[in-house]
């Protein structure tokens, strides 16, 4: 086996091990884990595995056996909660965000546009404008330059011949 081989599924099966420590790891610090994303993640190394040709049939024999315990070591992994991305408290419920709203109409605030847009609001942000400052749309800077009745005209469009393409060359 070849020593560029053997540093190659040592390094693959370390990920895979990692990836039982990551859940552990998620669990201490936060108290819910991605089990979905772990287990994707462990396949992916798996058929990674499975697809060198250049180990020995033994070798990747009892590889691909170590891989699979951890999967289903990670498949039993007993998390109090799953969540399914990287921020557990993202999602907000509608009678939260109605009772908010009620709440800024009832004090005469103003509502402004974009304030409950949905997700992080990213949808109403202009990332087109100079230097790729974050500029909500509203705000966005108008080409003063474009003439909207001059771009309806009709114009005529020269159909260049050969000939003539081979005089720019």
């Amino acid at each position: 086996m070849d020593a560029r081989e053997k540093l190659k599924l040592r390094g693959l099966l370390n990920k895979i091990e990692n990836l039982y420590k990551q859940a552990g790891a998620d669990r201490r610090r936060t108290g819910s884990v991605r089990v979905d994303m772990l287990l994707n993640r462990c396949l992916r190394h798996v058929e990674t595995l499975k697809y060198m040709d250049k180990l020995p049939s033994e070798v990747k024999r009892a590889a691909l056996e170590y891989a699979w315990h951890v999967y289903m070591d990670l498949q039993e992994f007993n998390a109090p909660t799953e969540r399914q991305d990287l921020e557990i408290d993202r999602e907000a419920s509608l009678t939260d965000v109605l009772r908010q709203i009620k709440q800024h109409e009832e004090r005469g605030d103003i509502i402004e546009r974009g304030m409950y847009s949905g997700g992080r609001g990213y949808r109403s942000v202009n990332w087109d404008t100079e230097y790729w400052m974050a500029e909500t749309k509203a705000h966005a800077p108008i080409n003063e330059y474009w003439n909207e009745e001059e771009a309806k005209k009709k114009r005529p469009v020269k159909i260049y011949t050969k000939k003539e393409l081979k005089k720019f060359q």
